[in-house]
């Protein structure tokens, strides 16, 4: 029997809010605990791509998205070639969602600048949509 080592896909979705960018602070520990990053998570088997995006936005910010409102933005695999982060952009949204705090995030915060995030391809992302090289 083979066993097969398949490459993880994550959706990241970039949220225009009240001319900002949604974003959220990471609670979980590791890589990252306590640092910001764009809402992400993993697209699970059997789940859309967009479904999958929309459903990790509505978990760490309380924001609901419809799916099909989605568009991909990039699809990008990490140096280490562990992971593919497919990049979403949503339409703009009026007003941020009641969030209350979880393991998985301790803030939900709009910024209006490009800012350093918790993991590069993030970061390089959160700059494009502000028009920064």
């Amino acid at each position: 029997m083979t066993l097969y080592q398949n490459t993880p896909t994550v959706v990241v979705v970039l949220v225009p809010i009240g001319g900002g960018l949604l974003m959220i602070r990471r609670a979980l520990p590791g890589k990252g605990q306590g640092k910001l990053a764009l809402p992400d998570g993993y697209q699970m088997l059997g789940q859309k791509w967009q479904a999958a995006g929309a459903a990790e936005v509505l978990e760490e910010t309380g924001v609901a998205l419809d799916p099909t409102s989605l568009r991909l933005v990039t699809i990008v695999t990490t140096p280490e070639l562990r992971q593919n982060l497919l990049f979403y952009r949503s339409p703009s949204v009026a007003r941020p969602g009641t969030f209350a705090h979880d393991d998985e995030v301790s803030e939900v915060l709009m910024i209006h600048q490009p800012v350093e995030t918790a993991f590069p391809l993030h970061t390089e992302q959160v700059r494009t949509f502000f028009g920064v090289p």
